[in-house]
């Protein structure tokens, strides 16, 4: 049974793609307790958010100097463009990923994934648009195993102890398990990142 979970759980991670940023895998069905906002404006969520705090990665370290810069293309779609530096090569590494849908009323958008057409919602538990967002999603195989994807994210890349402390209260507020989550480095980044 234990290799049957760990094969289910490697297929889950593989379909979430270079969106595995910051996984938990564990066993039993998704949380059921969440609220995300009832009234998510994009064009006020739109802008630069950096990750602070997220559940670590299973097979490699968490990346340093991660942005997301929340955009609204000529098409009229939002993307997500994400920067970052791989913790062990040091590389930049840039990507652009399609917002598929917005749910405003739900609170979640729907980013496309590798493997999967339909998108991965992600879940804005939290935010003031201004200050702070933390987000969620969930993937569940049949009430056995689930993979969640937490963040807690600010606008500015080195926000105050004030900010941190206000945003991890709130984290806890919306239901996020925070005993696993890990600080992501954002400290002696360079600008263009």
């Amino acid at each position: 049974m234990l290799n049957q979970v760990f094969y289910i759980s490697v297929i889950l991670m593989l379909s979430l793609g270079s969106h595995a940023l910051s996984t938990r895998i564990s066993r039993g069905p998704c949380q059921a307790n969440l609220t995300a906002v009832g009234d998510l404006n994009m064009r006020r969520y739109e802008g630069i958010w950096y990750p602070q705090f997220a559940y670590p990665l299973y097979h490699k370290s968490l990346p340093k100097c991660v942005k997301y810069n929340v955009t609204k293309d000529i098409s009229g779609k939002y993307r997500i463009l994400r920067s970052d530096i791989d913790s062990q090569s040091g590389n930049v590494r840039r990507r652009s990923t399609l917002i598929l849908r917005v749910s405003r009323k739900g609170g979640k958008y729907a980013i496309r994934t590798d493997n999967s057409p339909d998108g991965l919602n992600m879940y804005v538990l939290d935010t003031d648009y201004r200050t702070y967002s933390i987000q969620y999603a969930c993937i569940e195989l049949e009430g056995i195993l689930n993979i969640a994807y937490a963040v807690i994210m600010t606008r500015e890349r080195m926000p105050s102890s004030e900010v941190i402390q206000k945003t991890k209260q709130l984290a806890e507020l919306s239901g996020i398990d925070q005993k696993k989550m890990v600080p992501i480095l954002q400290g002696a980044c360079p600008i263009d990142v």
